[in-house]
C-alpha cells in the first residue's frame, strides 16, 4: 500500500513533536511535503539524502512551520549534491520571490513548478486544491494519485475537508488530515470532533491524524478509531 513517512507530526507551537512534514523515498527520488523550521535538521539526522538524485518538494502554504527551513535545504541540495530542487506551489511567483530573497537562484539551485504535475520517477500525479485555513495567505491540500495502488489525500492546514472524504475512503484510499483537540469557534484547524462527524467509524482506520496539538491528543484520537502517524 502507498503510504507516507513522517519527519514530524506537530502543530506550529507543539515543538516536542517537530513540524509536520511527510516524505516518500524511492527510486533515488525524495518527495518531501513541507519543510518547516525543524525539517532540514531531521533530514540531516536521518541521512535522508543518501542515494538521492531527484528532490521534489510540495508546499501546502507559507507559514514558517511549513517553509522555515526550505531555503537551507534547497541550498544544501545544490551545494553538496548539485541537485536542482523542484518546488511545487500554486503561487509560483510568490515562492520564487521568497527563495530569491534568501539568496537562491532560479534554475541554478531550484525551480518552481505548478502544483498540478507528474513525478515520473515515482509514477505519481500530484494535484492541489485551495482549502480554508487563515485569511492572510492561501493554503492548499494535495491528492497523490499513483499509477498502481491506492491514492493519498493530504489536507494541509485546514478547517475544512475539500474532497468527498467518504467516497475517497470507500475506494480504499488513505487520508492524512490536520486534526486538533481545540474545538473553539474560530479555530483554523480541524477539530477531532469535526473529523468524527466527517468520517464514519468503519473508515477511520484509513485516516491518519497530523499536525497534532495538546495533551491527550494521541489517546483521544485512537479512542475514536483514527491512526496517528509515527515519526520515523
Amino acid at each position: 500500500m502507498n503510504r507516507l513517512k513522517f519527519l514530524g507530526r506537530g502543530s506550529g507551537y507543539h515543538s516536542i513533536e517537530a513540524n509536520t512534514s511527510a516524505y516518500i523515498k524511492e527510486n533515488k527520488t525524495l518527495l518531501l511535503i513541507d519543510c518547516g523550521e525543524t525539517v532540514f535538521k531531521k533530514i540531516l539526522e536521518k541521512n535522508l539524502m543518501d542515494g538521492i538524485e531527484e528532490v521534489h518538494i510540495l508546499i501546502t502554504h507559507m507559514h514558517s512551520d511549513h517553509i522555515g527551513s526550505l531555503g537551507g535545504f534547497v541550498g544544501f541540495c545544490y551545494w553538496k549534491y548539485k541537485i536542482i530542487s523542484k518546488v511545487y506551489f500554486s503561487e509560483k511567483e510568490r515562492m520564487k520571490l521568497y527563495l530569491e530573497l534568501l539568496g537562491l537562484k532560479e534554475n541554478e539551485s531550484f525551480t518552481v513548478l505548478d502544483s498540478n504535475n507528474r513525478i515520473e520517477s515515482l509514477s505519481l500525479n500530484i494535484n492541489s486544491k485551495l482549502t480554508k485555513h487563515v485569511k492572510a495567505l492561501n493554503t492548499y491540500s494535495y491528492t497523490l494519485k499513483f499509477d498502481i495502488g491506492n491514492s493519498i489525500f493530504y489536507s494541509g492546514d485546514t478547517y475544512e475537508t475539500n474532497i468527498d472524504i467518504v467516497d475517497f475512503l470507500k475506494d480504499g484510499n488513505l487520508v492524512y488530515h490536520d486534526t486538533c483537540i481545540d474545538d473553539s469557534k474560530d479555530n483554523v484547524h480541524t477539530s477531532l470532533r469535526r473529523l468524527c462527524e466527517l468520517v464514519p467509524k468503519e473508515y477511520r482506520n484509513q485516516v491518519y491524524c497530523i499536525h497534532i496539538d495538546g495533551e491527550n491528543f494521541i489517546e483521544e484520537s485512537k479512542k475514536q478509531g483514527f491512526n496517528i502517524v509515527n515519526i520515523n
